[in-house]
């Protein structure tokens, strides 16, 4: 039995083992600090014994050892490790290109892995909320054995974190210690380790800050590349979007705001607030590749909940223009260290994590009270308890809150812009003769408009030139959103009938398959080691990543407008497929038209 005393106020590690596992516990214990062991007044034990699952660890390939082989067990105090190990460490001495690349270094980290099981029975970390809401779980929880929420193993450094929170803790740690990238891989995950365990960063990585703005157009989709470094994004904002009419937006929806600066500044200041084509916006979704959605599937778990990040502008257009809601974005009071540690999360958060998706309770919501929550000091993140964005906005804009706040600012909905068209435009034209502008939505029809169009363009030709222009801007203003939104809701008239029809239902499904085929997920477009890419491995997969995407693209629009051509062909779609006859009529029109009223002087 061999005896050290690693600190004066450490606990006494006390071995049962060979020669080679005596020297493999110095070097772990040599990257660990002195007082890691501290909190441990009692006698760790640490045997060199023969596992269970000792006879499934019969490779010597460390990339090909079977799922289930225990390379360590901790009991209390008790630690024991697989003889099979220390062997295969003592003689192998090849690199590999997996985990921890070698025997010797994965027997270091399974000594590391079982310490900090040790040190967590004692100290209990993995119940800390913070480290919860960093490796995701639904809700912050008092059981250290629940499994975690993200479940995005593939590119994660060792998928045994996922099995429960005290895996997830150990798995980390050891990671954290041994490898120089994990920092930068993992960055938020490493500030709080090392601030917990007393384990200092060493900063030899250069982390990556760039993400790729995801779009709902396939065509702008992973097509451009973003830096939200610290230094370039000047506020964070809580960014709401009022209640709208589908079931599951009658809450609103909750995202974040990112002011990033133009590159051309040299300073992150108020003046980035102008910058709005280079913000950004994070909003927690269901990922859906599937073209039928299921409201079933979305209250029981059945879709992904995943960090989107998108343009600003794309985001604004979707909320006030398409769906007629207002979007509130409010500035909150971030520190430097509060915002850092706000954008490593995001990090993280968008490369790595792949949870589920629960309409009630692990929502946009409950997702974006955790991310904020990891920022914000205890006393700040206790004063936002709700899971509906609605209510976060108003905790919020809570005056007992207005340290975090410091003014508001609404980004009003285009209603009052189309509602101001139709009111003008009722004064001309007969069938615009209800009251409210969504009724008259409800009934109107390209077929019925574009007659009494061309009677107003023809009558507006004895008017003055002022009320001509007036109508031609209206007319524009008003026809590019009936448009719009006959285009949206084609959609959903398809898949609503396609159940109803064989060859309708085959159609779509192909469309739907060729649409899937281009639904990728950020560790897809790069592929990285584990966790966040490295700024090498960015610089070298994202333009070939480009490439070959745009020949996809253009393989699938060919595919796809095929598909829907045979669509429109179906019997159900008459009276649509004349209504885009219809407008297409129209936009020529009223195109016609601006450019004569634009030509008078």
């Amino acid at each position: 039995t061999l005896m050290l005393t690693v600190a004066a106020e450490a606990a006494v590690l006390d071995y049962r083992s060979s020669g080679y596992l005596s020297r493999a516990i110095n070097e772990a214990l040599s990257v660990l600090p002195h007082q890691y062991l501290n909190s441990i007044p009692d006698v760790v034990k640490i045997d060199e014994v023969s596992l269970k699952s000792d006879e499934l660890f019969q490779s010597e390939d460390l990339c090909k050892i079977d799922e289930g082989v225990q390379f360590g067990m901790t009991k209390k105090f008790h630690i024991s490790i697989s003889s099979k190990l220390v062997q295969l460490a003592e003689k192998n001495t090849n690199v590999f290109k997996c985990g921890h690349k070698t025997f010797r270094k994965l027997l270091k980290a399974v000594i590391v892995h079982e310490l900090t099981h040790v040190k967590d029975n004692k100290e209990r970390i993995s119940l800390d909320p913070d480290f919860q809401r960093i490796v995701g779980m639904k809700k912050v929880t008092s059981n250290s054995k629940k499994r975690l929420t993200n479940q995005n193993t593939l590119y994660s450094p060792d998928a045994y974190e996922f099995v429960n929170l005290e895996e997830a803790l150990a798995v980390n740690v050891e990671y954290l210690v041994l490898d120089t990238e994990f920092e930068c891989r993992k960055p938020a995950t490493a500030t709080f380790l090392s601030k917990r365990l007393g384990i200092p960063l060493r900063g030899k990585c250069q982390k990556n800050y760039k993400v790729i703005a995801q779009s709902s157009f396939l065509e702008d989709n992973y097509q451009t590349a973003f830096s939200i470094d610290p230094k370039r994004v000047y506020q964070v904002h809580y960014l709401f979007a009022g209640k709208g009419r589908a079931l599951m937006s009658r809450w609103g929806h909750a995202m974040f705001r990112l002011i990033v600066c133009a590159p051309f500044r040299k300073v992150a200041g108020p003046e980035c607030l102008d910058d709005v084509s280079h913000h950004l916006a994070l909003s927690y979704r269901a990922y859906m590749s599937d073209i039928n959605i299921s409201y079933a599937k979305g209250v029981f778990g059945g879709y992904p909940s995943q960090l989107f990040i998108m343009r600003y502008l794309e985001v604004q257009q979707e909320y006030t223009k398409f769906e007629l809601r207002d979007l509130f974005s409010i500035p909150l009071k971030m520190s430097s260290v509060q915002k850092k540690e706000f954008l490593d999360l995001t990090l993280e958060r968008y490369w790595t994590y792949q949870g589920k998706y629960y309409f009630i309770d692990n929502n946009c919501g409950t997702e974006t009270v955790k991310h904020l929550a990891v920022a914000l000091e205890d006393e700040e993140s206790k004063l936002i308890g709700s899971i509906t964005p609605l209510r976060i906005y108003n905790d919020i804009m809570n005056q007992k809150n207005d340290l975090m706040v410091e003014k508001r600012l609404l980004i009003q909905s285009m209603f009052n812009d189309i509602n101001d068209s139709y009111q003008f435009l009722k004064k001309y034209l007969p069938s615009f003769n209800e009251k409210r502008l969504d009724k008259f939505l409800k009934k109107s029809t390209a077929t019925k408009r574009l007659p009494e169009y061309r009677d107003l363009i023809e009558a507006s030709r004895s008017m003055d030139i002022a009320t001509r222009k007036e109508i031609a801007i209206k007319l524009v203003h008003f026809e590019r959103y009936l448009a719009s939104r006959f285009l949206i809701e084609f959609p959903k008239k398809v898949i609503a009938k396609m159940n109803k029809d064989e060859g309708l239902k085959a159609e779509v499904m192909k469309m739907g398959e060729t649409l899937k085929l281009l639904s990728v997920q950020p560790w897809q477009v790069i592929k990285p080691v584990y966790g966040v890419p490295t700024a090498p491995e960015f610089e070298i997969q994202f333009p070939r990543f480009k490439e070959k995407r745009n020949s996809e693209l253009k393989a699938s629009m060919e595919s796809q407008m095929i598909n829907l051509q045979n669509i429109l062909g179906k019997k159900h779609f008459e009276k649509e497929l004349s209504e885009l006859e219809k407008l297409k009529e129209i936009k020529k029109m009223t195109s016609e038209l601006m450019t004569e009223v634009s030509n008078i002087l």
